[in-house]
């Protein structure tokens, strides 16, 4: 059968219940599937441009290279279905389930997927610029190196996924969940993570310059040779975070939590810490050049080879404290 230039939704359901399973290259243009069962169906490279999918159950099946964009795919069930290269943007997706489904190399530019289910998906290389990904659920989904700039992930979850290399700048992660996520190397600069719970995630070397970090968890969270620079992480959670060699220059830290964070050869040339709390932190041999440390408590903090020129410690806390000399202040 020749199905290149199909154009109703009732012809391929027709075909469907006799048994047919492969529409490779079919076109739907605007078609209606609405709550249609198609699962397992074969529709590679097919055109379905602006259709209606709404409800459809389309699990385990081959949709690589397919065209969706524009079409509307709320609530549908593309479990496990396989989505590679496909074109999605501006599609609607809210509230879709497609756990453990294949989407590397997808478009899905400005599409929306508020409240879609995304679990153990694989994202890998995929566009998702500017894409509505509100509430939705990413628990140990496959991001590396996908494009999420200016992206709306608000309250969304990741926790445990891989974001390596993902560039999501400019994103909104406001109370996002990135528990124990992975994001080495990653492209966070000017993203608002904002009360974000990043306890326990893996951001070395990632560049968060000019990020809003106001209020996040990072707790234990590994920030090794990130890029912190003019960041805002007032009032955030930084306890055991390791921050060993990164870059802290004129970071916001205002009433901080760094109790038993690594600094050791960190950057914190300006950095404002006043108020913060950096009892038994370990700053050996970081850079505080004109930083901020007014009203901060810097009990049994180790600053042993740390620069401290032109440093305010104007009403600091410095109980036990090792300074850079080696010497310990006892009061």
């Amino acid at each position: 059968m020749n199905t290149s230039n199909l154009d109703s939704g009732n012809v391929i359901l027709t075909r469907y219940r006799k048994g047919e399973r492969n529409f490779t290259g079919i076109k739907l243009i605007k078609a209606k599937l609405v709550k249609a069962n198609l699962n397992r169906i074969n529709l590679r490279q097919a055109k379905l441009r602006g259709a209606n999918l709404s409800e459809v159950k389309l699990i385990a099946s081959n949709l690589n290279s397919i065209d969706l964009s524009q079409g509307n795919l709320s609530k549908a069930k593309l479990v496990e279905t396989t989505l590679s290269n496909a074109i999605l943007t501006e599609a609607i997706l809210v509230e879709a389930d497609l756990s453990g489904a294949i989407l590397c190399h997808a478009n899905i530019y400005k599409a929306d997927l508020s409240n879609a289910c995304l679990v153990s998906s694989s994202l890998i290389q995929a566009q998702l610029s500017e894409t509505q990904l509100r509430s939705a659920n990413l628990t140990a989904a496959t991001l590396t190196r996908a494009i999420l700039c200016d992206a709306n992930l608000e309250r969304a979850i990741f926790t445990k996924a891989i974001l390596s290399e993902a560039n999501l700048s400019r994103a909104n992660l406001t109370q996002t969940i990135l528990i124990r996520a992975s994001l080495n190397r990653a492209n966070l600069q000017k993203a608002n993570l904002k009360q974000a719970d990043l306890s326990l995630a893996d951001l070395r070397g990632a560049n968060l310059k000019g990020a809003n970090l106001e209020g996040a968890n990072l707790e234990g969270t590994n920030l090794e040779g990130a890029n912190l620079t003019g960041a805002n992480l007032n009032k955030a959670n930084l306890q055991e975070a390791k921050l060993k060699s990164a870059n802290l220059k004129q970071t916001q830290l205002t009433q901080a939590n760094l109790t038993g964070s690594s600094l050791l050869n960190a950057k914190l040339c300006n950095a404002n810490l006043s108020g913060a709390n950096l009892f038994q932190a370990g700053l050996l041999l970081s850079d505080l050049k004109g930083a901020n440390l007014s009203g901060t408590n810097l009990n049994e903090a180790n600053l042993i080879g740390a620069n401290l020129s032109k440093t305010n410690f104007l009403a600091a806390s410095l109980e036990k404290t090792i300074m850079p000399n080696g010497t310990q202040i006892a009061i």
